[in-house]
C-alpha cells in the first residue's frame, strides 16, 4: 500500500510540476513580449475591448493615409499653380513694358500721297516695306511661346499616375496641345486681317468659351482640354477624412484663370499675328502681307492695340483669380490639418486602451516569476525524493 501511495504522490507531483512549468512559460513569454497573451483568446474579458480599439485604430490609420495622400497632392497642385502664376506675372509685366508708340515692325515706312490732290501733302503712313517684327515684338512672342509651353506642362502635373488638374478623371490628361488652338488662332487672325471678323467680335471670341452664344468662341475642346473637362463632366475630387467628412480639393485645368492665360499666350505667340501693319510695295502701294485691319497704319495700330489692351486686362484678371484657386486649396489643406491632429489624438487614446487591455505590468510579472521559480525548485526536490523511493529501500 505504501509503494502504491508513494507512486501516486509522485505522479501527482509530476502533474503539478507540469502546470507550474506551463505557468512559468506563460510568465516568461509575458516578460519577453510585454503582452498578456499572443492571441485574443488569452485576454479573457479584455479581448472585446482590445478588438474594438484596434478596429477603430486601424480605421483612423486609413483616414490618416487618405489625408496624407490628399495633402501631398494639394501641395503639388499649389506648387504648380504658384509656378503658373509666376509665369503669368512675367507675361503681364512684359505686356505692360511693351511700347505701343509704334507698329513694332522692321522695314522702311511707306507713305501715300493722293496724285489727284497735288496741292495737298497728305503724307499718310500706310505700311512698311517689311513684315518682320521689331526686336520688342519678337521678344514678346518668344516669351509668350515659353509661357504657353511651361503652363501646358504645369496643368498636366501628376502625382504618380494621377493627373492633378483633371478632376475625378485622374487618369485622363487634362490638356493636350494638338495644334487646334493654333489653328483656330490662325483662322481668326486671317479673318480679322481680311476684314470678315471685326475687332470687337475677335475680342469676344477670345474671351468666350461657349460656342452656343458666340460662333467665334474659343471653346475648351479647341484649347485642347479633355472631353471630360470640355463637357463639364470631370467631377470633383474629394478625400474621405473621417466617417462623416469629405473635403473637396478640386482644381481643374480649364479654370477660367488658367484658360485665359493660355489663350492670351497663344494669341501673342502665333506666327500670323505679325505684321501689325500692312507690308506694302513702296512703288505700287500694293499690299504684300496684310496687317491688322485699317486704311492706314494709325487705324491698324488702333485695332491691334484694342485687342492688346483687352488681353492685358484678361491676363491681369486671371492672375487675381489664380490667387482664389490657391486660397481654396489652402482652405482644404487647413481643414485636413485640423482633422489630422484630431485623428492623431484619437489614436493616442486608443493606444492607451489597447495597452491597458493587452500589456502586462512587468514588475508584477517579475515578482510572480521569482515566486514561481522558488515553487518549481521545491517541486523538483519533492519529486526527486519521491522518485528515489523503491521497494528495496522500503524493505530495508
Amino acid at each position: 500500500m505504501t509503494g502504491v501511495s508513494t507512486l501516486g504522490q509522485a505522479l501527482d507531483q509530476i502533474e503539478l510540476l507540469k502546470k507550474v512549468q506551463k505557468q512559468f512559460g506563460t510568465l516568461t513569454s509575458q516578460m519577453t513580449t510585454g503582452k498578456i497573451s499572443q492571441n485574443f483568446a488569452g485576454l479573457g474579458s479584455s479581448a472585446i475591448t482590445s478588438q474594438r480599439a484596434r478596429a477603430s485604430f486601424n480605421t483612423y490609420d486609413v483616414y490618416l493615409q487618405n489625408i496624407t495622400n490628399a495633402e501631398r497632392r494639394i501641395e503639388l497642385s499649389m506648387n504648380s499653380i504658384t509656378a503658373f502664376k509666376k509665369q503669368a506675372e512675367n507675361f503681364a509685366a512684359a505686356l505692360v513694358a511693351f511700347g505701343q508708340e509704334s507698329a513694332h515692325q522692321d522695314g522702311e515706312p511707306v507713305y501715300y500721297d493722293d496724285p489727284l490732290t497735288t496741292d495737298v501733302d497728305e503724307h499718310v503712313l500706310i505700311g512698311y516695306t517689311s513684315a518682320d517684327p521689331d526686336a520688342d515684338l519678337a521678344n514678346l512672342q518668344r516669351l509668350a511661346t515659353s509661357v504657353y509651353d511651361l503652363c501646358v506642362d504645369l496643368v498636366n502635373e501628376k502625382d504618380g499616375d494621377r493627373y492633378l488638374f483633371s478632376g475625378a478623371e485622374t487618369l485622363s490628361k487634362p490638356l493636350t496641345d494638338s495644334g487646334t488652338l493654333d489653328s483656330m488662332m490662325n483662322s481668326m487672325l486671317s479673318s480679322w486681317k481680311g476684314g470678315t471678323l471685326d475687332t470687337a467680335d475677335f475680342i469676344s471670341g477670345l474671351q468666350t468659351r461657349d460656342a452656343s452664344s458666340n460662333a467665334n468662341a474659343v471653346t475648351d475642346s479647341i484649347v485642347g482640354y479633355s472631353a471630360a473637362l470640355s463637357t463639364g463632366m470631370a467631377g470633383n475630387v474629394y478625400v474621405r477624412a473621417d466617417a462623416n467628412t469629405e473635403v473637396n480639393y478640386t482644381t481643374l485645368a480649364n479654370d477660367d484663370a488658367l484658360r485665359n492665360i493660355l489663350v492670351a499666350a497663344s494669341y501673342f505667340k502665333n506666327t500670323s499675328l505679325t505684321p501689325v501693319a500692312d507690308q506694302v510695295d513702296p512703288d505700287t502701294y500694293a499690299v504684300i502681307t496684310p496687317g491688322a485691319p485699317g486704311a492706314n497704319v494709325a487705324e491698324s495700330r488702333e485695332n491691334f492695340d484694342s485687342i492688346f489692351q483687352a488681353l492685358t486686362v484678361m491676363v491681369n484678371d486671371a492672375i487675381d483669380n489664380i490667387d482664389e484657386m490657391r486660397f481654396s486649396l489652402a482652405d482644404a489643406q487647413g481643414r485636413l490639418g485640423e482633422l489630422k491632429e484630431r485623428h492623431i489624438d484619437s489614436k493616442n487614446v486608443l493606444l492607451t486602451t489597447i495597452s491597458d487591455a493587452e500589456n502586462i505590468d512587468t514588475t508584477e510579472v517579475a515578482i510572480k516569476l521569482q515566486t514561481l521559480q522558488i515553487q518549481i525548485e521545491a517541486s523538483y526536490q519533492v519529486t526527486a525524493t519521491l522518485m528515489s523511493t523503491s521497494l528495496v529501500n522500503f524493505l530495508n
